[in-house]
């Protein structure tokens, strides 16, 4: 005679039923957005001679283990809940309640995996900051299909456990079949995705899809809290290694006219030391802009002006951000110092770490100095980190010669130029150090209202729509810098005035690594960025320059070609400096760390959580596609080394944090 369970089950029965099928369910609908993300069987995203199977067991194994934790996580709940039926009914509701928060985070994760790379991490949420200026950013993003799922996902899923649990079940066998079952195809999925992963995804550019967002965020969290968020690396290297980080210490300047020498400019640094007085300087840095976008390094036709202005100038080649993190990339140029390898921004982290800038150099000389910048410098501290850095007058969106935002982040990059020109036109009687920093390059790449768009597009990339936006929103920059270089000739300063332009960090497009935005990667679309310095005095034709260098070399490098003594803590080597070695460092903060060196034409990429390696020659492989790793296993070891070495020299350098005597005087 069958079993037959009673007509009223008791409380705990029913909870117990609840509890399984709320994970069931969550199980299926994670597993369900997963297929989201390859989208149709056959679809590009799964590659020829991948079964669509396999690859979402692949991606997806990790929501099916993590379904089952949250069932064991249920039932552990009714086992403290005893025979108290208020707790059991409690706790059952609780368990459906999360399940839904759950697939509610799930889906709004997969759509930022499809903007952004990755799922979100505790990191990545302390790096909001400013919700405000994040609003255009964001509303690219809200729409109403996008909404839509968000709204129906959670609502949907609560109705598919109510209607599961509403169905009678009479056989108690049944019941218990139907647990073995799941347990068994929960064991199979598990087994198959993690197996199929590790043989074709796990060298795959898209593999953390596979991981699981709560766990991401969840342990993303624990490592904050529990260490001390710095890479760490057990590789050995030698310690002359670490003098690629040393400071320069008291060692007297390269003179101008040997470091001139090193240039195509031959000859004309005698005439740059005959200048009436000391050169102003103006910097410019160029938001989010890589050099492979420009005209001065790519095949783009984005910044004519600068390309024409280079005929009076020396373009650098190799030049490397650190990380691709406008506020690290700050202090790395004003301090030349490298910045922690942290998660952190490094003007909330170390606002008044103890060091000398470039600004606060050219103050004690006796130039006057700015900062502008057409956004808001409450963004990520940027306001009191640049308050004690030498700068007279830091100038934001507030005070320009413009009302009308163009996105959150501020108004349009020509209020900035207007505000740097009216300095340059009132031809102040001391010399002046200005920087300028643009921001309308930064997502969503909003054009300036009224302006037509032009087809600068030179190849398919899979976001076409994004970097069409962006290559207008640069060449309407550029027009502008053209006006700056104008303005400079008709004051009658051009003999008396160096120009500095670079970029902050680079922009991914999807397009030639499947990576969007910036600080994803350390490919040459994220870390690789512009830098010419225009001198009409100096170079009366164009010069290039193949030398390896980033951020830190750059005050160094502008002081000594204003004839000024580099500060002794700083890090960098000016990049005239003969002894200077031929290599740059870059990294990736988020939920892991990934370091990366340029070494002659060798760069080499490491990944500390993974452990995975990549090695290109940008000679033969610009576009770093054909990893050397196992061809050349010990160049990819001696370079593991330095970066290696990159991590203790961190360590030692942010233990003991540089203590200089400011330069700045009262501000």
């Amino acid at each position: 005679m069958p079993i037959t369970e009673p007509a009223a089950p008791s409380n705990r029965a029913a909870a117990t039923r609840t509890i399984f099928w709320a994970a069931v369910w969550l199980a299926l609908v994670l597993v369900g957005l997963k297929a989201f993300y390859l989208g149709a069987p056959g679809a590009p995203a799964v590659s020829v001679g991948q079964g669509y199977l396999r690859s979402l067991a692949a991606i997806s194994y990790g929501d099916v283990l993590f379904a089952a934790f949250f069932w064991f996580c249920g039932r552990t709940a009714l086992l403290l809940a005893g025979s108290r039926p208020a707790v059991t009914r409690i706790a059952s509701f609780a368990v459906v309640s999360l399940a839904a928060l759950s697939c509610l985070y799930a889906i709004l994760n997969i759509l930022i995996f499809g903007t952004f790379g990755g799922f979100l991490t505790y990191p990545l949420l302390l790096l909001i900051g400013n919700v405000r200026m994040l609003s255009s950013s964001v509303a690219a993003y809200v729409t109403w299909r996008n909404v839509l799922g968000l709204v129906v996902l959670p609502v949907a899923y609560i109705g598919l456990v109510c209607v599961t649990l509403s169905l009678k079940v009479r056989d108690r066998r049944t019941w218990w079949s139907g647990r073995g079952v799941a347990l068994a195809a929960l064991v199979g999925w598990v087994l198959f995705g993690q197996y199929t992963y590790a043989n074709e995804w796990a060298t795959r550019q898209q593999r953390r899809v596979a991981e699981n967002p709560h766990w991401v965020l969840a342990s993303s969290w624990w490592q904050a809290v529990s260490g001390d968020g710095i890479a760490r690396m057990t590789e050995g290297f030698t310690e002359t290694d670490l003098s690629d980080f040393n400071a320069i210490g008291t060692k007297p300047p390269v003179p101008l006219a040997v470091g001139l020498r090193r240039t195509r400019a031959q000859g004309q640094q005698a005439r740059a030391a005959r200048a009436r007085r000391p050169p102003n300087v103006i910097l410019i840095v160029l938001e989010s802009v890589a050099a492979r976008w420009t005209g001065l390094n790519g095949q783009y036709d984005t910044t004519p002006r600068l390309k024409a202005e280079s005929a009076r100038g020396l373009v650098f080649e190799n030049i490397y951000a650190h990380i691709g993190r406008s506020s690290n990339s700050l202090a790395a140029m004003l301090l030349s110092t490298y910045p922690r390898l942290s998660f952190r921004e490094a003007t909330e982290e170390d606002p008044h770490l103890a060091a000398t800038s470039l600004p606060a150099l050219f103050r004690k000389h006796g130039y006057q100095t700015a900062f502008f910048t057409p956004s808001d410098l409450s963004w990520a501290g940027w306001d009191t980190y640049l308050a004690g850095r030498g700068f007279e007058e830091l100038r934001d969106y507030h005070s320009l010669p413009c009302t009308e935002m163009v996105s959150s982040w501020g108004v349009e990059d020509r209020c900035m130029i207007e505000g740097i020109i009216d300095v340059v036109r009132r031809a102040p009687a001391r010399p002046f150090f200005l920087m300028g920093w643009t921001t309308q390059t930064h997502h969503p790449y909003e054009p300036t209202p009224g302006v037509s768009l032009l087809s600068l597009l030179k190849e398919r990339t899979p976001d076409d729509w994004d970097l069409w936006r962006y290559l207008n929103v640069l060449h309407e920059t550029d027009r502008h810098l053209g006006r700056l270089f104008e303005a400079v000739r008709r004051a009658g300063l051009d003999n008396d005035t160096l120009i500095v332009i670079t970029g902050d960090h680079g922009q991914a497009f999807g397009y030639p690594h499947d990576s969007y935005f910036q600080g994803k990667t350390v490919y040459q679309e994220d870390v690789h960025v512009p830098l010419m310095i225009w001198s009409p005095r100096v170079y009366r034709s164009a010069a290039r320059s193949k030398t390896i260098g980033s951020h830190v070399d750059l005050a160094p490098t502008i002081a000594e070609l204003a004839g000024l003594p580099a500060v002794p803590e700083w890090q960098g080597r000016s990049l005239f400096d003969a002894t200077r070695a031929p290599r740059a460092y870059f990294y990736v903060a988020e939920d892991h760390f990934t370091l990366g060196v340029r070494e002659g034409n060798w760069k080499y990429i490491f990944d500390l959580r993974e452990g995975t390696e990549e090695l290109y020659d940008l000679e033969h492989d610009p576009t770093e596609q054909h990893n050397l790793v196992k061809a050349f296993p010990e160049r990819a070891s001696r370079l593991r080394g330095r970066l290696a070495a990159w991590t203790e020299a961190n360590r030692r350098q942010y233990e003991r944090p540089l203590q200089a005597a400011s330069l700045a005087g009262p501000n």
